[in-house]
C-alpha cells in the first residue's frame, strides 16, 4: 500500500479524486457562462430566488425569507455593495441548500443562481456549486 492522500494547493471545484483500489468518482456539475453584469435586473432575481426558495420543504423559511430580504433592500439602493448583497444571497442559498426537495429543485434554481454570479461577479462564483454549476 502507498500513500492515498491528497494534497490540493488551490481550487479544485469541479474535479473528483479517488484514492484506493478501484476507487471511482463522480462528477456531476455543469459548466456556467455568466452574463455581463449590465444585462442582469438583479431585482427580478432576487424576486425569482424568492419565488423558488420560499417554496422548499424547509423549516428555515424564515431564515431565507430574512436573507432575501436584505438582499433586495442592499440591491435597490442606488449603489449597491454587491458584497452585501451576495452574503444575503449566499445565507439563504446556505440555508435553502438544507432543505429536503432542494436538490430536486436545484436545476430551476440554477439559472437564477448563475444570472446574480453575473451581476455579482466572479468573486462570487462560490454559490455556484451549491445548485451544481462551476466556471
Amino acid at each position: 500500500m502507498g500513500d492515498r492522500n491528497i494534497s490540493i494547493g488551490g481550487n479544485a471545484t469541479g474535479n473528483a479524486f479517488a484514492t484506493g483500489d478501484h476507487s471511482t468518482a463522480t462528477v456531476d456539475y455543469k459548466k456556467a457562462v455568466l452574463p455581463p453584469a449590465a444585462t442582469v435586473d438583479i431585482n427580478a432575481e432576487i424576486k425569482a430566488l424568492q419565488q423558488l426558495l420560499l417554496n422548499l420543504n424547509t423549516d428555515k423559511r424564515e431564515r431565507i425569507e430574512t436573507a432575501l430580504k436584505e438582499a433586495a433592500e442592499d440591491a435597490a439602493k442606488p449603489n449597491p455593495d454587491k458584497d452585501e448583497v451576495g452574503k444575503s444571497l449566499e445565507r439563504a442559498l446556505d440555508y435553502a441548500s438544507k432543505a429536503a426537495d432542494f436538490a430536486e429543485k436545484s436545476g430551476k434554481i440554477a439559472n437564477t443562481v448563475q444570472n446574480v454570479v453575473g451581476w455579482l461577479g466572479s468573486n462570487w462564483a462560490k454559490l455556484l456549486p451549491l445548485v451544481h454549476l462551476v466556471i
